[in-house]
């Protein structure tokens, strides 16, 4: 873990950072030093989805970590994502929470 908070390149900065077309804050637990991100990034021609875990550098910085994944951002992966975030909180809420949500999306 040392490795991600001393250098402020490692294997994942250029690979997240590069090219950013999105990025939303999901967690952050300072306690810990650490949040976890959405991003979606361009890296070689290719549009990625990503969900990483991101620690504070000695420099203050938010740094990428190897913990996460990434996806491809095809219709067909960004459709499965969607589909199984609706049915967890359909499952866990109910239908008011899933069209609250929608409803503030598509004013935007």
């Amino acid at each position: 873990m040392s490795q991600f908070r001393t250098s402020k390149k490692n294997w994942s900065t250029s690979i997240v950072d590069s090219n950013i077309l999105y990025e939303r804050l999901i967690e952050e637990n300072l306690e810990k030093g650490f949040q976890v991100k959405l991003v979606v990034n361009d890296f070689r021609e290719v549009t990625y989805i990503q969900l990483r875990k991101y620690f504070l550098s000695y420099e203050g910085e938010w740094i990428p970590s190897r913990e996460g994944v990434s996806i491809p951002a095809s219709i067909e992966n960004i459709y499965q994502l969607l589909y199984s975030l609706l049915d967890i909180c359909s499952k866990a809420e109910g239908q008011e929470v899933i069209k609250f949500f929608y409803d503030n999306i598509s004013k935007k």
